[in-house]
């Protein structure tokens, strides 16, 4: 409390007195032992350069600053001389500031700069010397391809933006840059296509961001129920996905979308986003297109097979066993005699039991991980079905089930929820259950709209509602040739609102 206080004391202006100054940079940051402040003369003026260890590059700063000003040399110089020469042409710098305040500095010093004070005048500079470690460029984790790109977006905010923007040689690309957290003062970056989306979307999309109450801004899951507007309950599906591939991120600014990236973390937000999306991958593109068109149906089948294959499998076994045939029922009642539960409780018990081996494996470090799987898999499963715990087939319906359910790993957590409320549904009520829940589902789903800024687009489009022009990349892939022709924006699917295009012609 009592820095706080010492903040809010020191935080309105500069002081003409160099060591005042400094005393209270100093208790700004609570004599932070990564605060680091060089005292230097210049011409005879006394100066101070602040900055934070690790945050900036001494090697820019001997070269920026201090050979300048080792160089500079004046008989008759006074503190104003050496402050015009500073914040004049005697210093280079991609970015300078001036600086008014000690919260000021402060706030800059945590984002990189540097800090030169000088005695007797009431102002400073700050210089951009960034020179923190960041991780290399690495391939995607989450989204991994054979053919395209093997780059992933950055932790490093610039660098992300210099991987989006050596794909997009234009300056309609842009980049809106902002801050969010009360306490972290996250940097966070909106890019957009000026072309595609209207500034009034944009503009809205900022707003929001910045009225953040939030003290910390860590991830960009954080961001995402802020920039999307209210569009009443959506416990399943969301309106906004995440990506971690620069070329799939300028693919879709080119549709028109909006895209949020947030200092510290690789993946961006991308709004409004499709339910089909979830089923188009890089590859896609590489093959051809009665090839994509295969790939992406058995997506779509293995999507329905990871939600509802138990749930299905659970109420024919239980309440319509005329479904199947003679032989296969004769077999199911037989490897059912011998366990003790009911088929229910055994397919729920071993849903938990591979999510918690999944969740371990996740968890682990990778040298481990993969031997937790094959003790799950093997030495479990197979102990499991000897002792007469859990029948044969229960253990292949969730084989296949755990099979379906990476190949759309950005559905996994919905495929997951929907797997256990398929052996409830179909546990309880059977079919008809079932039917409930899917029914639930879909409703759910065309009721979910990707709103942002005003921009609105139904989540379950170019389907619901139909727009034929649309369901070409989606049924199937549109070939090259036909792409050349026209490309599919945000408005063809039915989605922009009135209000939007207002906002677009205003600007």
């Amino acid at each position: 409390m009592s820095d706080t206080k010492g903040a809010s004391t020191v935080g309105r202006g500069l002081y003409p007195c160099l060591e005042r100054t400094v005393k209270g940079l100093k208790q700004i940051f609570g004599d932070s032992a990564d605060l680091n402040i060089a005292g230097l003369k210049v011409s005879g003026v006394s100066c101070a350069v602040a900055s934070l260890e690790g945050m900036t590059s001494s090697k820019d700063l001997a070269v920026m600053l201090f050979s300048p000003l080792m160089e500079y040399s004046r008989a008759l110089a006074d503190s104003n001389d050496v402050y015009r020469f500073i914040a004049g042409e005697g210093i280079f710098s991609a970015e300078k500031k001036s600086v008014s305040s000690l919260l000021e500095a402060a706030r800059l010093l945590c984002s990189g700069y540097a800090v030169i004070f000088v005695d007797g005048v009431q102002g400073a500079v700050a210089i951009s010397a960034q020179g923190f470690d960041k991780r290399a460029v690495s391939e995607p984790d989450s989204e991994a391809n054979i053919k395209g790109s093997h780059e992933a977006l950055s932790d490093s905010l610039r660098t992300s933006l210099a991987l989006i923007r050596r794909r997009a040689r234009t300056p309609s690309l842009r980049f809106l840059m902002t801050k969010a957290g009360k306490v972290s003062g996250t940097d966070v970056c909106i890019a957009y296509i000026s072309e595609r989306v209207p500034m009034g979307v944009v503009k809205r999309v900022k707003e929001s961001i910045e009225k953040i109450r939030l003290p910390f801004i860590l991830t960009s899951g954080s961001v995402i129920p802020f920039i999307l507007d209210k569009n009443g309950p959506a416990p399943f599906f969301s309106g906004a996905s995440t990506t971690q591939r620069p070329d799939v991120l300028l693919a879709k600014l080119n549709e028109g979308r909006v895209a949020v990236l947030v200092d510290g973390t690789p993946y961006a937000v991308i709004a409004p986003t499709l339910f089909v999306e979830n089923f188009q991958t890089v590859d896609d593109y590489e093959d051809k297109p009665y090839f994509a068109f295969y790939k992406r149906w058995l997506r779509y089948i293995a999507f329905f097979i990871a939600s509802f294959l138990p749930g299905i499998y659970v109420a024919t076994a239980g309440f319509h066993p005329e479904v199947l045939s003679r032989s296969l029922l004769l077999s199911l009642i037989a490897s059912e005699e011998i366990t003790p539960y009911p088929l229910a409780a055994e397919l729920f018990i071993i849903i938990v039991m591979f999510e918690l081996l999944k969740e371990a494996g996740l968890r682990l470090p990778r040298a481990i991980g993969g031997a937790v799987s094959v003790v799950g898999g093997l030495i479990i499963g197979d102990a499991a079905v000897s002792s007469g715990l859990i029948s044969a087939p229960i253990l292949i319906i969730i084989g296949v089930t755990a099979t379906s359910s990476f190949v759309v790993p950005s559905l996994d957590p919905q495929t997951t929820v929907l797997r256990l409320l398929g052996v409830i549904a179909g546990g309880t009520l059977g079919f008809f259950g079932m039917a409930v829940l899917m029914t639930v589902i879909l409703v759910n789903a065309g009721a979910l709209s990707g709103r942002i800024g005003g921009l609105s687009v139904p989540y379950l489009s170019p389907i619901s509602p139909l727009t034929v022009r649309g369901l070409r990349d989606v049924v199937t892939r549109i070939g090259f040739r036909r792409m050349e022709k026209s490309t599919v924006r945000v408005e063809d699917m039915n989605g922009s609102t009135d209000e939007s295009k207002d906002d677009g012609k205003g600007s």
